[in-house]
């Protein structure tokens, strides 16, 4: 029943190949509960497969069609073991089977122009008498032929998996096409192999398996170009939720601080009339500054800044934080009020958020504006406790929740390339400082 040809074994070997490839790409995707014994039924169900796997042709048609079922089977697997949509699962099989093609290849070329693969370099895996032909020579190139090629597909593809993250795949059109080329590479692979008993010419053989491998290679770079944009958009569009609430929020904000503003001078001079000749100058004084905390006394010519500084002002003073400004709003009118609103309340978000860590005595926040020439700067400074790691020239957000924080800063860096500008931040002695530049000759 079971022929001991080079292919019947292969179809196992090939079977721990994939395996191991799919464990690169979904290690990191959720799993389902009973995560062991799922994952021991879906390796035995894929071995038992590979092995009784019938083989009653040996040409190019059958054995495209043979390892095109085992990767069914695999699927189906991951599928038991991983909690994903069939999409997410197509998307990391697909990129594995392309891994361990190009592995396949790369073996096969080193092996036919070295000729250390004696009659194997004719493509005798296929064929159903062929004898093995294995040294130890052949082995250790076999090793770091799939050693390396997984190492880097781990490096540069596999890691760019986020744990137990959605890999949010819209384009299943795009997804299957890179699937048909993957498949027509595998299919040209057996056709070449079998061609390659009756006229065998190491040159077109390897000129084959060159242009499978860089096939497969571009195949990997447009799958994970896909993943890469379509996290891109994700992020654009949280930042773009995130500015419309801006918005929203500034606009409400605007009007709470004019009321508030009103009615605390509508009160001032009621309690001037209520308490004339009842009660003391100095408890009518403490009344007064009381009510005057939430009286707007941010002045600095520019209607949003004044409205932010303002919000943040009274926020620092209910915290124990010291807050200092000595600001220019008036320069800031080449920037729409939303856009200021934005700018410089995600930095002062940030800096309170920092400082709220540590004692009173270091609640400290600055802001300067400063006027070169045609040059504007911005300078927030506050004090920090523990370490800041930067990733693209930003700060990585301490929360745990990556995916909805950690927009602040990219918001801030959005607004100041809007208009010309330059950001840099730095963290050093304890102390943060946000830096922004604009330019002022194109008002």
């Amino acid at each position: 029943m079971f022929e001991s040809t080079q292919l019947f074994w292969y179809k196992l070997v090939f079977m721990t190949e994939l395996l191991l490839g799919e464990t690169l790409f979904v290690h990191r995707l959720k799993r389902r509960g009973g995560f062991a014994w799922r994952a021991a039924v879906a390796v035995a169900v894929c071995y038992a497969v590979a092995f009784f796997f019938p083989l009653p042709f040996y040409n190019a048609v059958y054995t495209s069609f043979l390892f095109l079922a085992l990767f069914i089977v695999t699927v189906g697997g991951l599928l038991l073991c991983f909690d994903e949509p069939l999409v997410n699962i197509l998307f990391c099989a697909i990129a594995a089977y392309s891994v361990q093609h190009i592995a396949y290849q790369l073996y096969n070329l080193i092996i036919g122009l070295t000729g250390l693969g004696g009659d194997a370099t004719s493509g005798g895996l296929y064929e159903e008498n062929s004898e093995p032909y294995y040294t130890v020579y052949t082995g250790m190139i076999y090793a770091m032929s799939y050693a390396f090629v997984y190492w880097l597909a781990f490096l540069l593809f596999a890691n760019r998996i986020k744990k137990n993250g959605n890999l949010r795949i819209r384009s299943v059109a795009l997804l299957l096409m890179l699937a048909v080329v993957v498949f027509v590479c595998i299919v040209i692979n057996a056709v070449v192999t079998y061609n390659s008993y009756e006229n065998y010419d190491s040159t077109y053989l390897a000129s084959a398996q060159l242009s499978i491998i860089i096939g497969c290679v571009l195949a990997l770079c447009l799958q994970f170009g896909l993943l890469s944009n379509r996290n891109l958009e994700t992020e654009l569009g949280k930042v773009y939720h995130l500015w419309r609430e801006e918005r929203r929020q500034y606009a409400a904000s605007k009007a709470n601080i004019d009321l508030i503003n009103l009615k605390c001078h509508d009160l001032k001079h009621q309690i001037r009339r209520i308490g004339g000749g009842q009660m003391s100058e100095r408890a009518m004084k403490e009344i007064e500054d009381a009510i005057s905390i939430y009286d707007s006394s941010v002045k600095t010519g520019n209607s949003a800044l004044d409205i932010i500084l303002t919000e943040k002002s009274l926020l620092c003073g209910r915290n124990n934080i010291t807050f200092t400004c000595v600001a220019d709003g008036g320069r800031l009118g080449f920037i729409d009020d939303v856009d200021i609103y934005t700018l410089f309340g995600n930095a002062l978000d940030n800096a309170i958020e920092a400082v709220l860590r540590l004692p009173d005595d270091m609640r400290v926040i600055s802001l300067t504006t400063k006027e070169n020439g045609d040059l504007f700067s911005v300078n927030l400074r506050n004090f920090y406790a523990g370490e800041v790691r930067f990733e693209g020239g930003l700060p990585v957000t301490t929360k745990s929740d990556r995916d909805y924080h950690g927009f602040g800063m990219k918001s801030i860096r959005n607004i100041v390339e809007k208009y010309g500008g330059d950001m840099s931040v730095s963290a050093d002695g304890n102390v943060f400082s946000l830096n922004m530049l604009f330019g002022l000759s194109g008002e």
